[in-house]
């Protein structure tokens, strides 16, 4: 019984990952990208420094699913290599009794990396904090958005 709850569990899980809840990307007080699809051609933010500015920051939000309220979220910026530069950037916002989390990473030290890097691309991964449970998970990254200076 126990095995097929989990089966179910596992399956619930993955598809919840494909019908993925609206994501938000956010330059300073203007949203650049709004999604709900996982497409590296389709989510790609095409930044100059003049636009990045140094105030404020890049904000990422997203809901979480009401059935996954205890579930370990991390976010990634990777490089072009795959490597992973910062994870869950600067800080965490989940305001008691809401369903919205966001990250958000400050507009310098945005610079300063796509300086260095050139092109970013933000994945999340999620997985549930019950250790028996995300033994059981396979853990995928989910692309975001790809961040570029031009």
């Amino acid at each position: 019984m126990k095995k097929i709850l989990l089966f179910i569990l596992l399956i619930s899980g993955t598809l919840t990952i494909k019908a993925q809840l609206p994501w938000k990307v956010k330059l300073g007080s203007k949203y650049v990208l709004q999604t709900t699809d996982e497409d590296t051609e389709k989510n790609v933010l095409v930044l100059t420094s003049s636009k990045i500015g140094t105030k404020n920051s890049l904000t990422l939000s997203y809901k979480i699913p009401a059935d996954e309220k205890d579930w370990v979220r991390t976010v990634m910026f990777d490089d072009m290599n795959g490597s992973t530069i910062a994870e869950n950037p600067s800080i965490t916002i989940a305001k008691k009794g809401t369903s919205t989390v966001s990250y958000f990473i400050t507009n310098k030290q945005l610079k300063q990396i796509l300086k260095k890097y050139k092109k970013l691309t933000v994945y999340f991964t999620s997985i549930p904090s019950d250790p028996e449970k995300a033994a059981m998970v396979r853990v995928r990254k989910v692309h975001i958005c790809t961040i570029s200076l031009q």
